[in-house]
């Protein structure tokens, strides 16, 4: 092991611990997401990343104590979107189950996008300073399993999008044709 004070280790650990800091959020934010989802191919997707970012947090704290450092629990924040409040009120009062679906899994894929390019500039930084080949394999390993999931996302979520409001529209012209039956039939037993 390096001697405590070897400024590229301590680097190195710096940033391991700050991609940690945001596999630590993105636990939370999955296991949200996972409790709040209405579309069963999503919540299959997220739960399978969820299990793969809990894998990732396991490696990053190995590689963190195999370089000597001590792993953070602290949660880092997450790039998401945030609208001017008036509008975000408006967005979440307003909004169907189906449509906050939507804008989560917006979301969710700036997120992915947002830790590839993480892991993709940590990876050259480790390079640059000539850290162990161990490290550098494991940042890899996770930023395939980030790009993959942000592909998914990507291919998939205005398919997913537009079957979502599909089936709010006709839900709505379901609601509406019962409720026009209804009102018919009560003004023909008057």
């Amino acid at each position: 092991m390096s001697h405590p004070f070897d400024k590229n280790i301590m680097t190195t650990l710096a940033g391991l611990n700050l991609a940690l800091s945001y596999e630590n959020a993105a636990v939370d934010r999955l296991e949200k997401r996972l409790s709040e989802s209405i579309d069963p191919e999503v919540k299959e997707k997220l739960s399978r990343h969820l299990a793969q970012t809990r894998d990732q947090q396991d490696l990053l704290k190995e590689r963190i104590k195999a370089l000597g450092g001590q792993p953070i629990a602290e949660a880092g924040e997450l790039p998401i979107p945030e609208p001017p409040q008036s509008l975000k009120t408006m967005i979440e009062r307003g909004s169907t189950p189906s449509q906050k679906e939507v804008w989560e899994s917006i979301n969710d894929l700036i997120i992915e996008r947002a830790e590839a390019i993480m892991y993709e500039g940590g990876i050259q930084a480790l390079e640059l300073l000539k850290a162990d080949k161990k490290t550098i394999k494991t940042l890899q390993k996770i930023l395939k399993e980030e790009e993959s999931f942000a592909n998914w996302l990507l291919r998939n979520n205005t398919r997913i999008a537009k079957r979502l409001m599909k089936k709010q529209l006709e839900e709505k012209k379901k609601k509406r044709e019962e409720t026009e039956e209804s009102v018919t039939t009560t003004a023909t037993t008057v």
